[in-house]
């Protein structure tokens, strides 16, 4: 690493490498309490804290007088630094701020503030491993706290998924469960606690049932109870969900529902809840045990051993998800002025505005207000071919606009130190040393290896966003505007090149094209080669890759695509194709044919297949997986009229919550666990011709794809449909009755 480098390196990750920090807090008005972990165990240190707030000149004078204030370098427009005597007077200027509506910069956390002043970082040297996390899970009678008869039958906890306990209701009071629970929290001392759906169910739970008893959850490293914080967002992709947060001093909360959302970044999981989202991911163990939520009591009144079975394995599913998605968090977390809980929770505009604040406080330098927001050109996209394709190639430029970003030089104009592109530099090569690592490493070693690389791709990816973050102080609509016409330049000048050589490219979007290869180019290594090509016509830094081989692809119409791998691999894009609210039936018969449409001799003729799923709706051999969608309970589900049906059928969920419904005979939605064989097999004949329509675009007249997927209800007499031929003649009147 150059000097140059070794600088930045330091204004990235802080001037203190000091290891084994596992939480920071405020201790009294002027004390923050450092807690390290050592192979004794957890040790405190306590220092003396002084609250700050950067300020506008214009400020000052309406400060109180005990504000000592530093004027900070720079023309930025906040360049007075404000030290409060205690966090008494630092929490009354904040308020009036606020309330006045003044500009400023600082950190509501008393340990953020602490972290940027002392360029310290938590879980610095301790890999994620050997983080002493603890899973919970709770059992009850009901899932409203508050009503008569609800209570806890039994609390389940482990810690890194082993020796699991648990604290039966048959065995313990209520109120002695929970006392256990905390004892048992105390002596293990925890860094971390971990629950899937903790915020908006365990905790509360937990927090109410105590109260009748006059308990508190003193689960704090000072034996303070849980804090509770009032409902806040989590934000996944585009998704911003409700919870309840919540706070214990010294540890850190971590919901492994909501880390699973922000792993599942492509949306290929229908369901977050524990087991569902356990099966689609594989990780199910073979001897794991269930009982649905409906038989709980039952089970817990005739087959107790077998709910205490289905506790444990919730606990262990809890470690398993924790395993696969809070490594980057984890990992982001030794390089963020913020806590694990806040990191896990918070959105990549945040991030990397405390990179930049850490940065330029620590330079004594002062801060840009955030710019007007405008609009700005995204990323370039083109449908250039509808229908079936075969071969097809993927190719994508590598990080395309970091790369942009890091060869153009592209950064705020507000950045006076020039850091924004050096740091954005060095996290790259970091992820790139790490990749390697990655790469050449087994077992555990290998796991962290990818849980830090990954970690520096989030952030690396959110530099760019930041640019266009309405509340980044450091945002720059224009640069992001650069950037995604520099991008846009980019991708239409590869398409040019993989026209030149003889492709036909399918569909262009942002980074990434899919063609259709010429005919001698029909091996990996020759597809590769000419990728190669291709990108050696491109400006030094930006790099050209091959990123995917497929036997065939349908394209319907823009970001709405089918591709099958040689393997027979369906992979269905875009909301044409795939919804979380469609019928698994449904889904099911998109992916089917796909496949048949691409190698019938292969998968079987679409025609009799689609004949063949209609029969089975008119018979009632369907099931109730088949027939079910699964609703989201959103804001809207209990007061918009258009919702009604699915607000009746699912009274009392929580919002957040997904749950598996269906359409009966009369019309109404029901629950999935409470079908009859009484689904709408009409209802279900039209969703099917709807679907069928997804595939229109492959056919070159009405006629062809009126053979293929003709309407059929339940009049319909499909012997004589099966029979029928294609003529020119061929009308819908002539297949119905």
């Amino acid at each position: 690493m150059t000097e140059q480098e070794a600088e930045y390196a330091g204004d990235l990750f802080g001037v203190d490498p000091t290891p084994g920090i596992v939480a920071v807090e405020r201790a009294g008005d002027r004390g923050i309490r450092i807690y390290h972990r050592t192979h004794d165990g957890v040790r405190e240190q306590l220092v003396e804290f002084t609250p700050w707030l950067v300020v506008d000149a214009e400020t000052v004078p309406n400060l109180p007088r005990q504000m000592s204030t530093t004027l900070l370098d720079g023309d930025g427009r906040l360049r007075v630094r404000c030290d409060a005597p205690n966090w008494a007077a630092w929490l009354d200027v904040y308020r009036w701020l606020r309330e006045a509506g003044r500009p400023f910069a600082t950190f509501t956390s008393a340990a953020d503030q602490y972290l940027v002043d002392s360029g310290r970082g938590l879980f610095r040297g301790i890999s994620f491993d050997t983080v002493v996390r603890a899973q919970i899970d709770i059992e009850t009678l009901g899932l409203d706290p508050t009503v008569e008869g609800a209570r806890i039958l039994l609390v389940t906890a482990a810690i890194n998924g082993e020796s699991a306990i648990v604290f039966r209701g048959d065995e313990l009071s209520e109120p002695d469960m929970i006392r256990a629970l905390t004892a048992w929290l105390q002596s293990n001392d925890p860094d971390v606690i971990e629950g899937h759906n903790i915020f908006n169910f365990d905790l509360p739970y937990l927090i109410e049932r105590a109260r009748r008893y006059h308990l508190e959850l003193e689960w704090g490293r000072d034996g303070s109870p849980v804090r509770v914080g009032g409902e806040q967002r989590f934000k996944a992709g585009a998704r911003s969900i409700p919870y309840n947060a919540a706070r214990i001093y010294g540890r850190h909360l971590v919901d492994t529902y909501q880390q699973i959302q922000r792993y599942d970044t492509a949306g290929q999981l229908s369901s977050y809840a524990l087991k569902p989202a356990i099966r689609a991911l594989g990780l199910a163990r073979h001897d794991r045990t269930y009982v649905a939520g409906v038989d709980i009591t039952a089970a817990w009144d005739h087959d107790r051993e077998r709910l205490i079975h289905y506790a444990i394995d919730d606990v262990l599913d809890v470690n398993v998800l924790s395993e696969l998605a809070l490594p980057t968090e984890f990992y982001q977390t030794r390089i963020l002025p913020r806590g694990l809980q806040s990191v896990a929770t918070g959105g990549p505009g945040e991030k990397i505005n405390d990179l930049m604040l850490r940065a330029y406080l620590s330079r004594g330098y002062s801060i840009p207000t955030p710019g007007p927001p405008r609009g700005y050109p995204g990323g370039y996209t083109e449908l250039r071919r509808t229908g079936r394709f075969s071969p097809v190639v993927k190719c994508d430029i590598e990080s395309l606009y970091p790369s942009i970003m890091l060869v153009d030089d592209i950064r705020p104009a507000s950045d006076e130190l020039g850091m924004f592109v050096p740091m954005l530099g060095v996290l790259t090569k970091r992820r790139l040393q790490a990749k390697r690592r990655e790469q050449q490493s087994t077992g555990h070693d290998r796991a962290q290896w990818r849980g830090i690389q990954t970690s520096f791709k989030v952030l690396i990816n959110s530099f760019y966003g930041y640019l266009g973050y309405s509340r980044g102080y450091f945002n720059d609509y224009d640069a992001a505007e650069r950037v995604t016409l520099r991008g846009q330049d980019l991708i239409q000048n590869i398409v040019v090149q993989l026209e030149s050589n003889g492709s036909r490219a399918i569909e262009v979007d942002t980074d990434g094209v899919f063609f259709e290869p010429p005919a001698d180019v029909r091996t990996l290594a020759s597809e590769e080669a000419l990728v190669a090509r291709v990108s050696e016509t491109l400006p030094t830094g930006i790099n050209l890759a091959h990123d995917g081989r497929f036997l065939g692809m349908l394209s319907l119409r823009l970001k709405n695509y089918a591709l099958l791998g040689y393997d027979g691999t369906v992979t269905l894009k875009g909301s044409g194709l795939r919804s979380r609210r469609e019928e698994r039936f449904l889904g099911q018969f998109l992916h089917d044919e796909v496949a048949r449409h691409l190698a019938p001799d292969q998968f079987g003729d679409p025609r009799q297949a689609y004949l063949d799923l209609a029969e089975r709706i008119i018979d009632g051999r369907l099931g109730v997986d088949d027939v079910s969608r699964i609703e989201t309970i959103t804001d809207q589900t209990f007061i918009s009229p258009a919702t009604r049906r699915l607000a009746e059928a699912v009274h009392g969920e929580r919002i957040g919550e997904r749950v598996a419904v269906y359409e009966r005979a009369d019309g109404s939605l029901a629950r999935a666990s409470a079908f009859d064989d009484d689904a709408n097999s009409s209802y279900l004949l039209r969703r099917l011709r709807d679907f069928a329509e997804r595939f229109r675009p492959l056919y070159a007249t009405d006629q062809e794809f009126h053979y293929t997927f003709p309407i059929v209800t339940q009049r319909t007499d499909l012997a004589t449909l099966r029979a029928a031929r294609p003529t020119s003649q061929l009308t819908l009147f002539d297949l119905t009755n």
